[in-house]
């Protein structure tokens, strides 16, 4: 029998088409995972980001639409808060807060949108610098204290 050889490409790599691959990338805009998307395909994640660095104009597409699908899930976290819910169950009200602190987490890691302001650290230096001169400008004041003449006529 013939072993494998371990630098021949594999048979069943993934392919997609021009269809295939905008419909990912609505699903990603949508808010739904890779994770997801891969389990849609009936795929590993690995494989999934094995294509992606295979095709890096589709990546790029792939990160735009990931950072999109961060966008939805904060705006549907919104339309959450902004509704006026009165019947939650303690387990759903501790989901939903666990669900918004994890987009508190993710956000600003995936989409710039959403970076918090940072405060602008500005160097400055802060030495004081005293230099002696070797020869100093000033007058010597007890020199001419002592022959100053005297008014007294005693």
């Amino acid at each position: 029998m013939k072993s494998k050889s371990i630098s021949s490409r594999k048979k069943n790599e993934l392919t997609l088409n021009d269809t295939e691959q905008n419909t990912m990338l609505g699903h990603l805009v949508d808010g739904t995972t890779a994770y997801e998307v891969a389990k849609e395909l009936r795929i590993k994640l690995k494989t999934l980001y094995d294509y992606l660095d295979l095709n890096p104009k589709f990546k790029d597409k792939f990160n735009k639409a990931q950072e999109r699908g961060i966008k939805t899930l904060v705006e549907k976290m919104c339309v959450v808060f902004n509704s006026d819910v009165k019947e939650l169950t303690n387990e759903e009200l501790l989901f939903l807060r666990e669900k918004q602190n994890w987009l508190k987490f993710v956000a600003p890691r995936l989409s710039s949108l959403f970076v918090e302001q940072t405060k602008q650290e500005v160097k400055q230096d802060t030495t004081l610098n005293i230099k002696w001169e070797s020869e100093p400008d000033m007058i010597d004041v007890s020199e001419d204290i002592v022959n100053i003449p005297s008014d007294n006529k005693d």
